[in-house]
């Protein structure tokens, strides 16, 4: 029999049932002590007719009452635990006090709107709304005796069935903790019971929307949610259990699928088959996606100034001994995460006018310390990853590419927890790729958390290959084309923070020709120059040592543009080291 249903009626009798029975057999005592025997037996047999009378009468009371009764509790008992903000029906309750089964059909638990503006206009309106359809609630295995007359509930088996659960967030405009009851939750669920018991608990099937409560608008949908808890108590003790999640010794968690949409609607979000265990401490995703919505020309017409459009997906995602009850309270902590096959694709067109926003303060290392989440990660390790960026030009409108392939790379020490920073302050990216699926590319990054002025320090090296091999990237948005060329190897070794970078760099190259392209007005081609040609290849530098002189290895300074994004600035650092030692301004 569920707590929630137990009637005051039906234990008050039963605690009179049993003083009865001891009152009878004192007063049967003390009875036998008085002369004229056959008289007390006859007062004995008188009172026990009358108490089983009464004891009969409240039985069949109960027999054909109960159900109303039941009914009338679970009213009351919502009432005030909701401060009357909640109302419930059902259309069916079917018990079997013998067996200590207890089932209940389509139940529904309601918002009363009316009760709702009454706390509005007081201004203790909840953060949340409810609405809840259930199907099915079926209670198994409760031992009566012990919940009828003692202040326990024991039983095998609760399930929830299909419930269709709908979320509203309010947005009231203030801390929704405020309104959290100071006593602790345990005797929130517990009321006057001390004990709750189940082996099990089972929702199964669950649909659960959230939505903005005045806009309407939807947020997350989770479909076909299942969660499993095993030995479930709920009392003094098992509040402090650290064994225990959600009161249960073990605990487990699926979901079919989650989704939700960008607040400017141009990106969707998917997450398939999600799996978590308290057991395992494993948390598996079979696969997640962002996925903007409209197609490359019509997303950068949509954004208000020039931005980039990603194209995002990963599948069997890892998250290894996570902290589960941490995850309860918000915080993310675990050893590792791991992200098989990554794809990323970025695209940004030149010719949209950029915004004057200042970016200061907006390094991947600063922006991780703005997420309201905190998180702790040993590490995140990537596997057989791929990125393209493709970049449209302002003036041939033709759009280059350039791509890394078989990514594999290692973040260490990423989080935003204060405490786990004082201790180390240090997040580490080692990474190598192929750069265009020719060469190969290693690249260690070390970023400083939490410091004042965003430090960070880039280093790397470029292997062997042809320069012709670049022509795809540097033709459309460079308006270059490498007649001939060999890059023998590239080194580079940055320091920046906010507002500057220093470096030094090193290419080393031999036979080294382009031919400058220009689109003609009313043409679609681009064609070579032939003047332009000539003057650029009298500039360069074709090699690198030329014949016996030294290595040329340019000592980079550069002032960041504050509108620029840490990418930019990192490439425009390494653009120029690479100008200068070609021999070009």
């Amino acid at each position: 029999m569920n707590p929630a249903i137990l009637s005051d009626n039906c234990v008050t009798i039963a605690r009179i049932t049993r003083c009865i029975f001891w009152i009878m057999q004192t007063t049967e005592t003390k009875l036998k002590k008085v002369k004229g025997g056959h008289r007390g037996r006859t007062i004995v047999f008188s009172i026990v007719i009358f108490f089983l009378v009464a004891i009969v009468s409240g039985l069949w009371y109960w027999n054909t009452h109960k159900k109303r009764i039941i009914k009338n509790k679970l009213e009351t008992v919502i009432q005030e635990k909701s401060g009357g903000l909640y109302k419930i029906k059902y259309d069916s309750l079917s018990i079997d006090e013998m067996d200590g089964y207890l089932s209940i059909s389509n139940m529904n638990l309601s918002y009363d709107s009316a009760r709702y503006t009454e706390l509005t206009k007081q201004g203790h309106e909840p953060s949340i709304l409810l609405n809840i359809h259930i199907p099915e609630i079926s209670v198994s295995g409760v031992k009566t005796p012990k919940a009828l007359i003692g202040d326990e509930i024991i039983g095998r088996k609760l399930e929830i069935k299909n419930p269709v659960i709908n979320i509203m967030y309010t947005n009231p405009g203030k801390d929704s903790s405020q309104a959290v009851p100071p006593k602790a939750i345990y005797e929130q669920i517990l009321g006057d019971l001390d004990l709750i018991k189940a082996d099990s608990i089972l929702i199964s099937g669950a649909q659960i929307t959230t939505s903005n409560f005045k806009t309407k608008k939807t947020g997350m949908q989770l479909q076909d949610v299942n969660i499993t808890l095993v030995d479930v108590k709920v009392d003094s003790s098992s509040s402090t259990d650290s064994t225990r999640m959600f009161f249960s010794k073990e605990t487990s968690f699926t979901c079919g699928k989650l989704s939700w949409s960008s607040p400017d609607n141009l990106y969707s979000y998917n997450v398939e088959n999600i799996s978590a265990g308290s057991v395992s401490r494993l948390l598996r995703i079979k696969s997640f996606s962002m996925v903007p919505a409209l197609d490359e020309e019509a997303f950068v017409k949509a954004l208000p100034a020039q931005g980039d459009r990603f194209d995002f997906s990963v599948s069997n995602i890892e998250m290894k001994n996570i902290d589960m009850q941490q995850l309860l309270e918000e915080n993310i902590v675990a050893d590792n995460i791991l992200l098989p096959s990554p794809s990323l694709k970025i695209y940004r067109d030149l010719a949209i006018p950029r915004d004057t926003k200042n970016r200061v303060g907006a390094y991947p290392h600063q922006l991780m310390q703005t997420i309201p989440i905190t998180f702790t990660l040993g590490k995140i390790v990537v596997t057989n990853g791929f990125i393209e960026y493709k970049e449209r030009h302002h003036t041939s409108r033709q759009a280059g590419k350039i791509q890394y392939h078989t990514i594999n790379a290692v973040i260490s020490n990423f989080t935003n927890d204060k405490k786990a920073i004082a201790a180390n302050n240090v997040m580490t990216v080692d990474m190598s790729a192929q750069f265009l699926n020719k060469a190969p590319l290693k690249v260690s990054g070390q970023f400083y958390l939490l410091d004042a002025n965003g430090r960070f320090n880039l280093s790397g090296t470029l292997g062997a290959m042809d320069a012709t091999v670049l022509n795809p990237v540097i033709e459309n948005t460079g308006l270059t084309h490498i007649r001939s060329g060999k890059i023998k190897k590239a080194e580079f070794n940055v320091q920046g923070s906010d507002h500057v970078a220093d470096g030094k760099i090193t290419l080393l190259y031999d036979d080294l020709k382009v031919n400058v392209l220009e689109k003609d007005k009313g043409s679609a081609e681009l064609d070579k120059k032939g003047l332009a040609s000539f003057m650029a290849n009298m500039a360069i530098k074709n090699a690198n040592p030329l014949r016996k002189d030294p290595v040329r290895v340019a000592q980079v300074h550069l002032e960041r543009n504050n509108n620029a994004s840490f990418f930019n600035f990192a490439w425009k650092t390494l653009l120029k080291g690479i100008m200068e030692t070609v021999g070009l301004k």
